[in-house]
């Protein structure tokens, strides 16, 4: 108890002074700047200027302390920043779009681009200076589309970044929360208005969550209450499932700021407790976060544009007759490594989208996911909540949030230097791949940031013992891995599972079978039964020694039986010969040879892919 609360009373004060710290900030907000009467002059280097008689007026240059800033063009498209500090394209020029580009300093656009109403006279009939009562709207337009041309060309896919977290070029972290850039300067929280920044353009957007006004450290950080709420869930792997899960929350943060984005999916049946985890997500991210049932890619990236924030779909389940769930997986593949999206538009105009989101899924029955889907992300299975461990309310602060953000601010460099270096250096000496190496890497990487050495410290996630953790990691994800099969190994396990329907006697075996046969040395499928077999299928057999070690399979680029065989498959129209030469030397022999390569199958003599069956026979009993 001596130890409790003093930590609750620090968490208290650390909250009552964030909280006080933002209300002021958010008053600071409120207020608006004056917007002079365009009549007035206005002093630009300490002299008064005239309405429309600035240096370069109306469209020479463009007027002084503009709050309008134009950023290029492309086409018949001009890329504007509004005062507002919204990004506006602009093909077509009217009053509306300029009050839009000016709001709330439309004064400053009347005084820049003046129309004058008529000379009067006073009452001794001297004409009085005359008033400004409109904008020339097209002085105003051609000044900004010369300005347009005087920048250059702009492409905003690759020059905005939106909501979320980023890096600039020192490597420093930022999170932009639409209203402001926040940064870490020595242990002081900054913040700045959106704009251009190391050749970027942040733009202004509807606010989200903004980062704890106060440091957090691991004593005061809500990580280790979320990672107790976790382990009450009934995961598949207790010891690093709950870890993995927090990882991620951590790493939704990170967004653009990442080289790598993991993505998780969660999956159990009905009861497991998975909307649970999304209503945990939701209400730790509040506004940061981009949350849906049931979507497509394309409402997920025309919701999202440049925003780097997390997107979580719950229920994305296997539907018959649709692939709409498995083209929003491919998006969150693409947004791993933030590989651009091309589309083509009804205008003829194609679109490109950049994912940085970090993305989570929950369903019951998940989509066919491929081994470049699977090796970009976690798959954390659920059963049953156990009543006895279960929580019985989840008690989150709005504080939450914001001070995990906090926390990442703050350990960024540690997070990129040091832990997830250190991750992936134990995970490669454990035998894992680059892409294991990424995913699991950054997500333990992330929780060991929040929770603190300590919290690590368990049997299977020992961070003084990093090798010894690496092996216990690459044993528990074991399963998982092995699912994730090389595209060759995929396309020879297709082949091998399929049936020769064309056998006598009314047998349909399969070509592995056929092949398991021989090389166990069945009695009455010797070479030439085996080969008649494989033959129906379009395949041919080369006899042991000539030329590997063991039997060769013969697999054509072409033929009616395989053209049946892999007709509905990615590997389809001849593929599967480019998808076979994938595979490591010591599968497919290479000599080059016509000699050897060429086989004859059903009187025909072919070019043929030679598959050492004993190697691969060795190769599949080692994995």
């Amino acid at each position: 108890m001596s130890q409790t609360t003093p930590t609750v009373s620090k968490r208290g004060r650390q909250n009552v002074r964030a909280a006080f710290a933002d209300a002021q900030r958010r008053l600071a907000d409120q207020a608006v700047s004056e917007s002079p009467d365009p009549n007035l002059p206005r002093h630009i280097d300490g002299k008064p200027v005239k309405a429309g008689e600035w240096i370069g007026a109306p469209w020479d240059a463009m007027p002084p302390e503009c709050p309008v800033t134009v950023l290029g063009h492309n086409g018949g498209v001009t890329y504007c920043v509004s005062a507002a500090g919204q990004m506006h394209d602009v093909e077509r020029w009217d009053q509306t779009v300029i009050a839009k580009l000016f709001a709330p300093h439309f004064n400053y656009a009347m005084w820049a681009w003046p129309g004058f109403g008529k000379v009067e006279s006073d009452d001794d009939g001297n004409p009085r200076p005359p008033k400004v009562k409109r904008l020339e709207r097209d002085k105003a337009a051609v000044c900004l589309i010369q300005e347009g041309a005087r920048r250059g060309l702009f492409d905003p896919s690759d020059r905005v970044r939106g909501r979320g977290g980023w890096i600039d070029k020192s490597g420093r972290f930022v999170w932009h929360s639409g209203e402001y850039l926040w940064t870490i300067e020595g242990k002081k929280l900054m913040a700045a208005r959106p704009g251009e920044l190391d050749g970027y353009l942040y733009t202004r957007s509807p606010d989200v969550q903004r980062p704890y006004e106060d440091a957090v450290d691991a004593d005061t950080s809500p990580a280790g209450k979320l990672l107790g709420y976790l382990r009450t869930w009934s995961w598949e792997r207790p010891g690093l499932d709950p870890f993995l899960f927090l990882g991620w929350i951590v790493t939704a943060y990170m967004g653009g700021a990442l080289a790598w984005r993991p993505s998780v999916f969660t999956t159990g049946g009905a009861g497991v407790g998975k909307s649970t985890l999304h209503g945990v997500i939701a209400r730790t991210f509040d506004r940061s976060l981009h949350a849906t049932a049931d979507t497509t890619a394309a409402g997920i990236y025309q919701r999202v544009k440049q925003d780097s924030l997390p997107v979580t779909v719950d229920e994305l389940e296997n539907k018959p007759g649709s692939n709409k769930a498995q083209a929003v997986v491919e998006l969150a593949r693409l947004a791993a490594s933030g590989a651009a999206l091309f589309r083509g538009g009804a205008d003829h105009e194609g679109t490109s989208f950049q994912a940085r989101n970090c993305f989570l899924f929950s369903a019951i029955n998940p989509p066919p996911l491929g081994a470049q889907d699977k090796s970009r992300m976690a798959i954390l299975n659920l059963s049953k909540l156990d009543q006895e461990k279960k929580a019985l309310s989840l008690d989150l602060s709005e504080a939450d949030g914001p001070m995990i953000l906090r926390q990442v601010m703050q350990g960024w460099s540690r997070f990129a230097d040091e832990l997830l270096p250190d991750w992936k250096r134990a995970l490669h000496d454990a035998g894992m791949d680059s892409r294991a190496q990424d995913t699991y890497g950054t997500l333990l990487a992330a929780a060991q940031l929040v929770v603190g050495d300590e919290a690590m410290a368990s049997d299977l996630l020992d961070v003084t013992e990093m090798t010894r953790t690496g092996a216990a990691i690459a044993r528990e994800t074991t399963a998982e891995r092995a699912e994730q099969m090389d595209n060759w190994q995929q396309c020879l396990e297709h082949l091998f599972g399929s049936t020769i329907d064309n056998w006598k006697s009314g047998e349909r075996p399969t070509i592995g079978a056929v092949i398991e046969d021989l090389m166990a040395g069945s009695e009455p499928l010797d070479y030439d039964n085996a080969r008649a077999r494989l033959a129906s299928a379009g395949l041919g057999l080369r006899k042991t020694g000539d030329p590997c070690e063991g039997f060769a399979l013969a697999v054509p680029s072409s033929g009616p039986q395989l053209a049946k065989v892999f007709g509905e498959t990615e590997w389809r129209g001849g593929v599967w010969t480019g998808a076979l030469k994938q595979a490591p030397h010591a599968i497919i022999w290479r000599n080059g040879e016509k000699r050897v390569h060429n086989v004859k199958i059903n009187g025909s003599t072919k070019w043929c892919v030679l598959v050492d069956l004993k190697a691969y026979q060795a190769l599949s009993t080692d994995d």
